[in-house]
């Protein structure tokens, strides 16, 4: 007797999402402290810059020979002169490190970024220290704490963004995570098109990395959460949360000419519950597509690639991106007194394509029940001994859940029949026709059957 097995496969995706959404509520909350902010006669330029800062290693990268890296700036560009002054400034000067901590909190200061051409507003610094975060994901030191000194006479903003780590200990992680950068570029094939790329770099991030679900359940950012929400976190301690896995993929699918980045928002569980989130988005031949490492990461491997290159009518199914820079007003980008409560993309592609969503652009498409270009599919994946073949059910020529009870269903279930036809062509096995299980996806108009043999 055939045992047929049905699960949908979509309730156990979000079944499964449900107990891993990331505690990443401290994305965004950039605590911007005021130092002061003069209308007295002006004082000079402050003399902090005058500590002993220790500077810490660049990364160096070697990257792969066949392609050439990126750093597309995004965020920066939508930045006003003003906005764009203080990023460079701050770019410059992070990697320098005050060795001592506060004594108010253990954070390290990086040397100052003086502004003597523009009187920047707290939301121009906000958004300044968001873009220079998105724009840099190797920036994985620096913490959320930013100190801001506004004098109008003096005619000069001064800002001073902190370290997690003390310099020794930046360039002890930096040499980590340049061995291990390193080392995959070095692993990378020759003539990968952009879309074999990008699925190369979010596969090895989840062969490597798992999800870190004690660090999301932690609301304090100590330093195990801060870990897993940087690279560092992803690529050397192989435990990170969604923040990790976004900055992760962006670092190296820049460096491999692909150009990504990392989007703001929030992921619904399957009972409603919401917590702020991060993905990436991807330009694959100039159009760009929604994918998020973390959630395939948490799926079965026939379920790997469930949010790869979705565009935002599939995202919007359980994520949605928090507002553009350009959407919001000041008051909302400053949010209370203390931190921004609002979190905000500053550049936001709009991802309208489907050409490279993953089941449509690899799995072979069911057009008719004569399913030829299933059954060539089928019989490669025999060859190779495959545990599973997904199928795309063209929605422009079948009904989905007609389609996938004429398969497996009703008579005459075609794809019993397809099995039949491949057996006669297989010579020293069979797949194994009365043992089938398949996962219904009706989000993605596609089912995964599970191969079985003897």
């Amino acid at each position: 007797m055939t045992r047929l097995l049905r699960i949908t496969a979509s309730l156990l995706a979000l079944l499964m999402i449900a107990c891993m959404l990331t505690s990443c509520d401290w994305i965004d909350r950039i605590k911007l402290h005021l130092v002061s902010s003069s209308t007295e006669p002006p004082r000079g330029i402050p003399e902090d810059n005058d500590r002993d800062y220790i500077s810490t290693t660049t990364d160096d990268f070697m990257y792969s020979p066949y392609y050439r890296a990126i750093r597309p700036r995004h965020s920066y560009q939508l930045l006003t002169p003003g906005q764009q002054a203080l990023y460079d400034a701050l770019y410059g000067n992070v990697r320098e490190i005050y060795p001592d901590n506060d004594a108010d909190e253990p954070l390290y200061k990086t040397k100052q970024a003086i502004i003597e051409d523009h009187l920047l507003t707290t939301a121009d610094i906000r958004v300044a220290a968001k873009a220079l975060y998105d724009d840099n994901p190797e920036l994985f030191w620096l913490s959320s704490t930013i100190y801001q000194l506004t004098d109008s006479r003096g005619g000069y903003t001064a800002v001073q963004m902190r370290s997690i780590y003390p310099p020794e200990t930046i360039q002890s992680m930096q040499k980590e995570i340049n061995t291990v950068v390193n080392a995959f570029f070095a692993e990378v094939p020759a003539n990968l098109t952009p879309y074999e790329r990008e699925k190369y770099v979010h596969d090895y991030i989840a062969a490597i990395c798992e999800y870190d679900k004690e660090a999301a359940a932690i609301t304090d950012p100590n330093a195990r959460v801060r870990e897993a929400n940087q690279i560092y976190g992803t690529l050397v301690k192989h435990k990170a949360v969604c923040e990790g896995y976004a900055r992760t993929m962006e670092l190296l699918l820049n460096g491999l000419g692909v150009d990504c980045v990392s989007v703001t928002g929030i992921g619904y569980g399957s009972d409603g519950e919401e917590e702020l989130h991060m993905w990436n988005a991807v330009d694959v031949e100039n159009n760009w597509y929604f994918v998020d490492p973390t959630w395939d990461d948490q799926l079965y491997d026939s379920r790997r690639y469930q949010f790869f290159n979705l565009n935002e009518q599939m995202l919007n199914q359980d994520h949605s991106c928090s507002p553009a820079l350009s959407d919001l007003s000041e008051e909302e980008i400053n949010g209370d007194e203390t931190f921004s409560s609002v979190a905000m993309n500053i550049f936001l592609p709009e991802c309208t394509a489907l050409d490279y969503e993953y089941y449509i652009y690899e799995c072979p498409h069911l057009k008719n029940y004569d399913g030829e270009d299933v059954k060539d599919a089928v019989y490669r994946a025999a060859l190779n001994r495959e545990e599973f073949i997904s199928v795309y059910i063209d929605p422009e020529h079948l009904d989905y859940d007609e389609a996938v009870d004429a398969l497996f269903c009703d008579a005459p279930q075609y794809f019993f029949r397809y099995i039949e036809e491949i057996n006669g062509w297989l010579s020293s096995y069979e797949i194994d026709n009365s043992n089938l299980s398949y996962y219904t996806n009706a989000e993605r108009s596609a089912v995964t059957v599970m191969l079985n043999y003897y």
